[in-house]
């Protein structure tokens, strides 16, 4: 999510707040001025306020949040939503003015152990062991972090690929048959032909397939067809496949994305657990180090060092 605000709220924003709560590309404001004032509403009331503002600026109309609670959480308001069925955490300021889409905690998790509420006890977990790791990645498929989660993730599977079982799965909201996602219809229709090219292809080509887009075909997938022809796929059997398979295949991830909490794009699940790696953009020696974590037996790749992404914001966050 993106929304232009003023200067003078974004870098108040981001010095006062952004080094405590990160997650967003950019901070919304209800109001271009005036500025913070400090003064907090009661929290129904701020919550009310900050559903309704998203509900007509940022999500499509077939999709709405519903707000589902509210409570104060350090100094903010923190909302849980549900959206086409999906649980959706939202940070508010008091006052109602700044919205973050979501949050990563700064704390280590022996920072947070002695805390009242620690929220991180799941993806802190400690990985299980296994002989294969499983690895499974969930994505929007035009969710720029999910795009630079992806775009990460690939030289650690080149690396590790003979050694683990990784899967993709996308995160879409199955409405009696209906498929929707975040990003609207255009997102739907290019998670079916990821999964397409994932189902008939393989991994490999489904990598070649999806990095070529994230770099070339901005965020409604118009130059597909391109990206198809350039790896060296069948433009008609992806169309082929969306037209016969595709709602089928978003309804098993739907399924999959629901049984296993990911709501959020991009999440990382190794042996079944979360982990925050997923969070380290640009740095694919985190991921390989997450990943290798889980093996029973370390692999003699493990000891590669991968060299990090340019250009990648490496703060966090998820659409």
């Amino acid at each position: 999510m993106y929304k232009e605000i003023d200067n003078k709220y974004l870098n108040i924003a981001m010095i006062v707040v952004g080094l405590l709560i990160v997650g967003s590309v950019a901070f919304y404001a209800w109001q271009t001025q005036g500025g913070f004032d400090g003064k907090a509403l009661p929290p129904e009331e701020a919550a009310n306020k900050s559903v309704d503002y998203i509900n007509q600026n940022f999500l499509p109309e077939n999709s709405q949040a519903k707000l589902k609670s509210v409570k104060e959480e350090k100094g903010l308001y923190r909302l849980l939503l549900e959206i086409n069925g999906q649980e959706q955490e939202t940070y508010i300021t008091k006052d109602a003015k700044l919205i973050f889409p979501t949050a990563i905690k700064a704390t280590s998790t022996e920072e947070e152990s002695g805390s009242e509420n620690n929220d991180s006890s799941e993806t802190n977990a400690q990985i299980p062991k296994s002989e294969t790791p499983k690895v499974d990645l969930y994505v929007m498929s035009f969710c720029p972090y999910g795009n630079q989660a992806e775009n990460t993730m690939a030289s650690a599977y080149t690396l590790l690929k003979d050694k683990i079982d990784f899967n993709v799965h996308y995160i879409v909201n199955n409405n009696n048959g209906e498929i929707t996602s975040l990003h609207g219809q255009k997102e739907v229709d290019q998670n079916m032909r990821e999964a397409c090219v994932e189902k008939n292809y393989g991994m490999d080509k489904w990598w070649d397939f999806t990095t070529y887009v994230n770099e070339n075909c901005g965020s409604d997938g118009s130059c597909w067809q391109e990206a198809a022809q350039e790896t060296g796929l069948s433009v008609n059997n992806i169309q082929n496949c969306v037209d016969q398979e595709g709602i089928e295949l978003m309804k098993e991830d739907a399924q999959i994305s629901s049984e296993n909490g990911a709501s959020g794009s991009p999440t990382m699940l190794i042996n079944g657990t979360k982990t925050q790696a997923v969070y380290n953009y640009g740095q694919p020696n985190k991921y390989k180090e997450a990943v290798c974590s889980a093996f029973e037996e370390e692999a003699e790749n493990c000891s590669e060092e991968l060299e990090p992404l340019e250009g990648a914001n490496s703060a966090g966050g998820s659409c």
